[in-house]
């Protein structure tokens, strides 16, 4: 499994590129941007949490991904490797090893983003349902050790969980990513 994180780290670089977080608190605070990634990601994190993982990397700018929205609390991206158009990752900026450990704003926050982001996947892929999953622990499935919901949109008699065994590409992600923005954007 963590060859496939390394996989997945070193493809993600070639995709785009990367985009910084720490905006307005960048601005802020003496040292801007990077000082702002220093301050969230030195916030207590849980034991067994691992600050290297591949969505902290996400969230401080690190790798690229498709990012279709960021809040203070949260960002949501097109997942890797997802099972099907559309799939889109929900993950909280503070480190959390799963959605047990989440407390206080952060899991207000990112919470308060969930039912919006979901219509928004709906309406991008016109599916009628959608599956929101978060799998807690390495029994359950959970791979990256960073709580994150995956939101997954669902047809007609398409009942797959398994995850891609590709990794999506540029032309297939920009599409639906720029589709559920602009579903965002008219206020899903």
């Amino acid at each position: 499994r963590q060859s496939t994180i390394k996989m997945a780290t070193t493809s993600l670089r070639t995709l785009t590129t990367a985009l910084c977080m720490g905006g307005a608190l960048g601005l802020l605070l003496p040292g801007g941007v990077r000082a702002a990634r220093r301050l969230l990601s030195s916030s207590a994190a849980p034991a067994g949490y691992d600050a290297g993982n591949i969505f902290a990397k996400i969230i401080a700018g690190d790798i690229p991904s498709f990012k279709v929205m960021e809040t203070e609390h949260c960002i949501a991206i097109l997942d890797a490797f997802p099972v099907c158009p559309g799939h889109t990752l929900l993950i909280p900026k503070k480190a959390s090893v799963t959605c047990a450990d989440m407390e206080g704003d952060s899991l207000t926050g990112t919470m308060a983003e969930l039912p919006k982001l979901v219509r928004a996947v709906q309406k991008a892929t016109g599916a009628p349902a959608a599956r929101v999953i978060s799998n807690v622990g390495p029994e359950a499935g959970q791979i990256v050790f960073h709580t994150h919901f995956h939101i997954i949109p669902r047809h007609t008699k398409d009942a797959s969980w398994a995850n891609s065994k590709d990794m999506v590409t540029k032309e297939e992600a920009v599409p639906v990513m720029e589709a559920i923005k602009k579903a965002l954007a008219e206020g899903c």
